[in-house]
């Protein structure tokens, strides 16, 4: 391949360990199928990965980003709360429909890294990671519409996690029942918007 930098190498690769895991398995994507995926040599990967441990910490972190990056591109656009809410779930839940197996690999992945000694962390982090998405997410909603949280943000931010984390596995599992699904996550949705006040009176309630 053309000469390019170490980011999009490891970019390149990145996401061909996430193709390789999508069709074959957490398991079975090993340093050889994943630079055979990516059309590069064995060497490109010991280049950009000290370790297969701190590839997966990238796929992990690519995965969260596809969905990050609709989600806070739904918040940019005008609205209420609710619209923008509804927006940012929305546009999580269109990504699920979308790449099902991709989101089937966050799962393995759990499994996987508690199942491996020394990669026990990597599980933990998976989900810090998805905690931050939703800090991040219930942070810009607040800015953009001038409210408070009643609830802590870390508490909310876990409640969303376990909520959609939640919903995500069961529609998957149970044969994607989108209308359920759909219905489920609107009615967390109202909690979380029943936790939202106005700025002024948070701040001084």
């Amino acid at each position: 391949m053309p000469r390019v930098s170490a980011d999009v190498r490891r970019d390149l690769l990145v996401e061909a360990a996430i193709r390789v895991m999508v069709r074959d398995g957490v398991a079975k994507a090993t340093t050889r199928s994943i630079v055979a995926e990516a059309e590069m040599p064995l060497g490109a990967f010991h280049y950009c990965f000290r370790s297969k441990e701190e590839l997966l910490n990238h796929v992990i972190e690519a995965i969260s980003g596809h969905t990050l990056d609709r989600a806070m591109e739904a918040l940019q656009q005008p609205g209420t709360l609710e619209e923008q809410l509804t927006g940012a779930l929305d546009a999580y839940w269109q990504h699920l429909v979308e790449n099902p197996d991709e989101h089937r690999v966050t799962y393995e992945l759990t499994s996987y890294a508690v199942r491996q000694p020394g990669l026990e962390h990597m599980a933990r982090k998976q989900y810090e990671n998805y905690i931050h998405t939703f800090t991040a997410v219930l942070e810009m909603l607040a800015v953009n519409a001038s409210v408070r949280w009643a609830t802590p943000v870390p508490v909310l931010a876990r409640y969303a996690t376990a909520m959609v984390d939640g919903l995500t596995l069961l529609w998957l599992n149970e044969g994607g029942d989108d209308g359920l699904a759909r219905a489920a996550l609107a009615n967390a949705m109202g909690y979380l918007l029943g936790q939202a006040v106005p700025a002024a009176t948070a701040a001084t309630g």
